[in-house]
């Protein structure tokens, strides 16, 4: 066979196809060598796997041929993507280094000294600690069956309360609130407190469409919404997040907005990930979804209990044992987890959700770190 004839032979060859084959040969591969490491680590929750590749060159092109240059400032080619991904006008949307930041921000712009900062408790440990840099209170209120009560956070609510923060789904429960529920809750909130939503896991819930709580945002003036990259989207490591609000926040947002902007190689990333990145993130949801189901479907049959998450993380608890305990005895059969002591509660721990032999380790972990029967 002459050369030509040789690749003549491929022209026929699907080229999607052959990419699926392969993604397939990978993911075969990466499974049998979860199943034969001697401990795998769930403590974390950003995305294990590093995004596409054209994400990745796409940063890196613009390290070669931009980085000596002043980025946007604004992100303007972000937010005109973000907008009409979410149906909103630009000028709601402002672009930070990180969710987190933009939510130190806001806390810094809404809270003086001696105000207070409801949120529920346990959640995402910065909370307190954003209420603090502000010179504020935190305020914690008790999680009802792992979940945030309205009831509850508005009973907390005084004078000098400024701000309410959600994780919704929640750091390190999993739970969920729904639009309905938020809105009750924005809606009963006194005029001079503002509702802060943390949407870092948004992308993992299978309750409603993803946009359900940010397209509140025209309807409640004091809302705003907080989204990042670090999560389902893999881009941790660049730090990039937004904030959504209404129109009446434009003053809020601009004050929040990063001063000189986010840096050249974070906005290649975005750009690309927003263009091509919707099929891994509609691959990885589903894989999130379906071990989910699997792990609160089989400790039916443990002696641990999880509320139901809607995150890409179960919060377990072990009867009989502290967090620190069961945590301890996990990485002795080869599973790390984060303890809960430090995220809230010293009788649980977090365990992250990945593929089907990562679920596979933690379910047989737990059966032998309880004494369960296999």
């Amino acid at each position: 066979m002459g050369l030509l004839d040789y690749y003549r032979q491929f022209d026929d060859v699907d080229q999607e196809e052959v990419n699926r084959e392969l993604r397939a040969r990978r993911a075969r591969e990466k499974a049998q060598a979860l199943a034969e490491v001697p401990t795998i680590d769930l403590s974390s929750t950003e995305w294990p796997d590093f995004p596409n590749s054209e994400v990745m060159n796409a940063a890196i092109a613009t390290a070669r041929g931009a980085v000596n240059s002043y980025p946007d400032r604004h992100a303007e080619a972000i937010r005109r993507a973000l907008a009409e991904r979410h149906g909103v006008a630009a000028e709601q949307i402002v672009v930070g280094n990180g969710a987190a930041e933009l939510l130190q921000a806001a806390t810094l712009a809404l809270v003086e000294p001696g105000d207070e900062v409801v949120t529920p408790w346990p959640s995402y440990p910065l909370y307190p600690l954003m209420a603090q840099r502000a010179g504020g209170r935190p305020m914690a209120v008790d999680l009802a069956g792992g979940r945030a009560d309205a009831d509850a956070l508005l009973h907390t609510v005084s004078d000098r309360t400024r701000v309410v923060v959600l994780c919704n789904p929640n750091d390190p429960t999993g739970t969920y609130l729904s639009a309905d529920e938020v809105a009750a809750l924005a809606g009963a909130l006194p005029d001079h407190v503002h509702l802060l939503v943390d949407e870092a896991y948004v992308q993992f819930q299978d309750v409603e469409p993803r946009d359900s709580v940010l397209r509140l945002v025209d309807a409640f003036p004091r809302l705003l919404v907080f989204r990042t990259f670090s999560k389902i989207y893999g881009l941790s490591g660049l730090r990039a997040g937004y904030a959504v609000g209404s129109q009446a926040t434009g003053s809020l947002l601009g004050s929040i907005a990063p001063a000189l902007g986010v840096n050249v190689l974070t906005q290649a990333g975005i750009r690309k990930v927003l263009e091509i990145g919707d099929r891994e993130v509609e691959r990885r949801r589903s894989l999130v979804v379906e071990q989910r189901r699997r792990i609160l479907g089989a400790l039916h049959d443990l002696p641990v209990d999880a509320p139901p998450s809607e995150a890409n993380f179960v919060w377990l608890h072990a009867a009989g044992m502290d967090g620190a305990g069961l945590a301890a005895r996990l990485e002795e059969a080869g599973v790390i987890v984060a303890p809960g002591g430090p995220l809230g509660a010293d009788d649980h721990v977090r365990a992250s959700i990945r593929g089907a032999a990562a679920t596979d380790r933690l379910l047989a972990a737990l059966a032998t770190a309880t004494g369960a029967p296999r």
